[in-house]
């Protein structure tokens, strides 16, 4: 089985400075994640891998599961408190996407007192990563990132540096939403 890695920043809240993924760009990373799940022919013989998080993990999934593949959704936090957490965004539809992911997905959780505070994020990433190498010694990852450190520790940064996939690989491929913010300006 192959599997496919798909994570990102998640969708900013109104007014963070500096923007690295604000709401009106979901579309645009959406066509441009689309375009590369269409050239890998993500399909039935895939597993979608992602944390469930409203931006790039949600677009991922759905992606997915409209092209067949099996997606496997990777909660660092009970359902319930990931989405306070990771998804909700007043006035957005990123609950109701995640809700009903949960119903078609396969949802696993981490499992509670495994890591202390935030670092659950990293935790989760380890555990994401060593499930795709398992099932696949060459995932793919499709990264929503502006290239970055994160605000914390388990954020898109760590996620990459625990793929270990260097500048250039093929087998990443980088989605930039800053891109579509310095065009807007």
């Amino acid at each position: 089985m192959r599997v496919l890695i798909v994570s990102g920043h998640l969708v900013d809240r109104p007014g963070r400075q500096p923007p690295r993924f604000p709401q009106h760009l979901a579309g645009e990373v959406t066509d441009e994640m689309n375009a590369i799940f269409e050239e890998w022919d993500i399909g039935p013989e895939t597993a979608v891998f992602c944390g469930g998080a409203r931006g790039a993990d949600i677009i991922g999934a759905e992606l997915g599961l409209g092209r067949g593949a099996s997606v496997r959704l990777f909660l660092a936090l009970p359902s319930e408190e990931f989405a306070r957490s990771s998804v909700e965004l007043p006035g957005t539809t990123w609950r109701a996407r995640f809700e009903e992911l949960c119903r078609r997905a396969e949802v696993r959780t981490l499992p509670a007192g495994t890591a202390p505070g935030d670092e659950v994020f990293a935790r989760t990433n380890g555990w994401m990563v060593e499930e795709a190498l398992r099932l696949d010694p060459e995932p793919r990852a499709v990264i929503v990132w502006d290239g970055k450190p994160g605000d914390g520790p388990g954020g898109t940064s760590d996620l990459v540096a625990r793929l270990r996939h260097g500048p250039g690989d093929p087998r990443i491929r980088i989605i930039d939403p800053t891109v579509y913010i310095s065009r807007d300006s």
